[in-house]
C-alpha cells in the first residue's frame, strides 16, 4: 500500500525521511511514528513503509513488499530494482528539504544510503544496530563516519559503540512491550498441565520456517520419546505442548505426533495453533529452535536447549563469518552458554534429551538459569517504552541541528 496523499510541507524544512524495509521495521517504525508526531506534530514524514507507518502519517513511495529479500539469490535478482528505488529515494531529498533522516534497520539498503545522504548534508539516525558483534565488526567504523545517531536494542550494543566514539544511545527492545499485549490475544492453555511437585510441562518449539521444522522436528519429537518413557520410570508426569504458526506445514506437523503417539500411545503432545507465547510462558523447559524465539523465551526466564541445524554450506559459512561465540540471543546477551546449543550432528533426541534431563530433574539448576536470564532481561531488554525513549532522543538531536 503506497499512500497517494502528497505531504503539504514539500517546501518546508520540517520534512523527515523514514525507510523500513521490512514488515519487522514498519512495526517498529509505526510506533515510533506515532511517539514522534506527538513531541514534534509539526514534521511531516514521508520514505518508505507498510501500513503500520502510513497509517501514522508516512507518506510511502513504494510498496514495502517490494523490498523484501530473503537470501542472496534473491538480492541478485532484486538489484537493480532496488538500485532504481535508491536513486529516487536521494531524488526526492531534492524536491522536499529534508531536516533528519531515520532509516529503519535494513542495513544492506540503509547502509549505504546513509552515505549518500550524508554527503548531501542530511544527517542520519539508524533505528535497530546491524549486528556488528555477530559478523562484519568493521561495519563500525563506517558507522562512527556516516551515522549521526545510532539508537541501539540491546544495553551491550551501546556499549560497543560507545568505547569506539560513535554517538550511540540504547533506547531499549520493543518485545518488552510487545508480548504483553500479543500474549492476550493467544488462546489460553486449556489442557490439564502437572504442577512441579508431580510433573514436568516442556515446550516443543522447531520454528516457523519449512526449513527450520522439517530440520528439527524429528530430533525434538524423539526426544519428547525418551522424556516419556523416562519419566514413566520415574514417576513423573510429563506433558509436551507444541504450538505451531506456520499453515502450510500444519498437515506435515500433525502426521508426524500422530506417527510417534502410534509408538507411544500415551504420550501426551497436544499441538497448539498461534500459542508459542503461552507455551514459553507455561513451560518448565523449552526444546526451541535458534532465532528470535530465543529472545522472547528469555523475557519469560524459561530455561532453554537450544536447537540449530542447517545445511553443511551454511554451516560452514556462518563459521567461517560469525564473531559471536554463541548463536542463540538468550546466550548473546547473557555473555555465557546458560542455555545449552545442540547443533548440527549433535542434534538428535539421545544428546538433547541428556541435556533436558538434567535440567528438569534439577530444580537448583532450574532456577540459576531463570535467574541468570532475569538479569540478562533486566540488563539488555530495558523495562520502558523503547519507542517512546526513541522518538525522545530523536527530538534532542533535532532540537541540537536548529540551534
Amino acid at each position: 500500500m503506497v499512500n497517494k496523499k502528497k505531504s503539504h510541507s514539500i517546501q518546508s524544512d520540517k520534512n523527515i525521511l523514514v525507510i523500513a524495509g521490512e514488515h519487522s521495521g514498519d512495526l517498529l517504525g509505526a510506533d515510533l511514528l506515532q511517539e514522534l508526531s506527538i513531541l514534534e506534530p509539526e514534521y511531516k514524514f514521508y520514505g518508505i513503509g507498510g501500513e503500520g507507518m502510513i497509517h501514522q502519517g508516512l507518506d510511502s513511495m513504494e510498496e514495502l513488499e517490494h523490498l523484501s529479500v530473503i537470501g542472496f539469490s534473491e538480492a541478485l535478482k532484486k538489484y537493480s530494482f532496488l538500485k532504481k528505488i535508491f536513486y529516487r529515494v536521494l531524488e526526492e531529498t531534492n524536491l522536499r528539504p529534508t531536516k533528519l533522516a531515520i532509516l529503519i534497520d535494513y542495513p544492506g539498503f540503509n547502509l549505504r544510503l546513509a552515505k549518500e545522504l550524508k554527503q548531501r548534508g542530511i544527517p542520519t539516525v539508524f533505528y535497530v544496530s546491524p549486528q556488528i558483534w555477530a559478523w562484519k565488526f568493521n561495519r563500525i567504523y563506517f558507522i562512527k563516519e556516516q551515522i549521526a545517531l545510532m539508537l541501539t536494542l540491546f544495553r551491550f550494543e551501546e556499549e560497543i559503540y560507545t568505547e569506539y566514539g560513535v554517538n550511540a544511545k540504547f533506547v531499549g527492545h520493543p518485545i518488552t512491550k510487545r508480548i504483553p499485549e500479543k500474549l492476550k490475544k493467544e488462546p489460553v492453555i486449556t489442557e490439564k498441565l502437572p504442577d512441579s511437585h508431580h510433573g514436568y510441562t516442556v515446550g516443543l518449539l522447531p520454528g516457523s520456517r519449512k526449513g527450520e521444522i522439517r530440520r528439527l522436528i524429528d530430533p525434538i519429537l524423539g526426544t519428547a520419546a525418551l522424556l516419556h518413557e523416562h519419566c514413566k520410570l520415574e514417576k513423573k508426569k510429563v506433558v509436551f505442548l507444541l504450538p505451531n504458526i506456520n499453515a502450510k506445514e500444519e498437515s506435515f506437523i500433525l502426521e508426524k505426533i500422530e506417527s510417534l503417539k502410534q509408538i507411544h500411545p500415551d504420550i501426551q503432545i497436544h499441538y497448539l495453533w498461534n500459542a508459542s507465547l503461552r507455551v514459553m510462558e507455561t513451560s518448565d523447559l523449552l526444546l526451541i529452535a535458534s532465532g528470535t524465539a530465543t529472545l522472547e523465551g528469555l523475557y519469560f526466564e524459561t530455561p532453554m536447549v537450544i536447537l540449530y541445524k542447517v545445511s553443511l554450506f551454511t554451516y560452514l559459512l556462518g563459521s567461517l563469518l560469525m564473531r559471536s561465540k554463541f548463536i542463540g540471543l538468550a546466550n548473546i546477551l547473557s555473555g555465557e552458554e546458560v542455555c545449552r546449543e545442540i547443533t548440527q550432528n549433535e542434534c538428535q533426541p539421545k544428546y538433547i534429551f541428556e541435556e533436558a534431563w538434567k535440567i528438569l530433574s534439577n530444580t537448583k539448576l532450574r532456577n540459576k538459569i531463570k535467574g541468570i536470564l532475569r538479569d540478562a532481561k533486566e540488563r539488555e531488554l530495558g523495562t520502558t517504552n523503547a519507542s517512546k525513549k526513541a522518538a525522545k532522543e530523536i527530538q534532542s538531536l533535532l532540537r541540537g541541528l536548529s540551534n
